[in-house]
């Protein structure tokens, strides 16, 4: 009897690996996802920062939140978000800043207002905010 030493995986073995690998990307995919969220809204943090403190300089320099030939008043895009710049109230006195979600699938916003409040708030509605 001849009996050859073939070493190798059988059909089952491979079917086995691939279906654990399945169920292992599977049960990951989720936490991944929240993950990629969680950076994107600091992603969109760190741009409200940065135009926020554009902002600041405007009011410095010019005493007011809205002067259309500063760049600080323009709207900024990132990869996930559109960040606009809103005046506060009628006197120019304040300012908001709103991060919007490009992504329609996305529930969160960000909103900074001049005194210095960033909240976490549903994207369509501006409503049910808490800070962030």
């Amino acid at each position: 009897m001849n009996k050859s030493n073939v070493s190798g995986f059988t059909l089952v073995e491979l079917m086995i690996i691939i279906s654990l690998i399945a169920i292992l990307v599977t049960l990951s995919y989720p936490s991944y996802e929240a993950f990629m969220r969680r950076v994107h809204m600091e992603e969109a943090k760190a741009s409200i920062m940065v135009k926020a403190r554009d902002m600041e300089r405007l009011y410095a320099s010019k005493r007011t939140f809205t002067d259309s030939s500063s760049p600080a008043t323009d709207p900024v895009d990132t990869e996930y978000f559109t960040i606009d710049f809103a005046p506060g109230s009628p006197k120019a006195d304040s300012y908001e800043i709103i991060a919007k979600p490009k992504n329609p699938r996305e529930t969160q916003a960000l909103y900074y207002n001049s005194i210095g409040i960033l909240s976490r708030c549903n994207a369509s509605t501006m409503q049910d905010c808490e800070q962030y």
